[in-house]
């Protein structure tokens, strides 16, 4: 058997096989196994509790409820800054853009208790004395 012809039957096997995977996974969603994806739907699903610091901080940055939340929904979690591996509860740092305006949130994840703690909040070039 000449190269060509196995090559050939390679490609054609090679193509099958793409087709049966598209029609079998397709429709999935695969980016919900990553560690980002993983720490914001625990962040999503879970009882949020905020500390008397970021409650003084979002006074200070005059954010209500619904904000806090918009600003969350858009953040991408910072693997290299984070305390992945803190004991028992995480500590994970969130980067956020919302509304031309850049936004740090840490957030402490207690996966076991099912409850994660709005720790700090802050905007870039806004201090608040908290």
């Amino acid at each position: 058997m000449t190269f060509w012809r196995r090559f050939k039957l390679f490609s054609i096997g090679l193509g099958l096989g793409i087709v049966v995977v598209i029609i079998f996974f397709g429709s999935r969603d695969l980016n919900t196994w990553t560690p980002q994806a993983r720490i914001l739907t625990t962040i999503d699903s879970s009882a949020v509790e905020l500390s008397p610091r970021t409650i003084c901080q979002l006074n200070c940055l005059d954010l209500d409820d619904g904000e806090w939340k918009s600003i969350q929904s858009t953040a991408k979690v910072n693997l290299s800054e984070s305390s992945t591996r803190k004991k028992p509860c995480p500590v994970y740092l969130l980067n956020s853009k919302y509304m031309e305006e850049e936004y740090t949130l840490i957030w402490e994840v207690c996966e076991h208790d099912e409850r994660v703690k709005l720790l700090n909040i802050s905007r870039s070039g806004k201090k608040c004395n908290c």
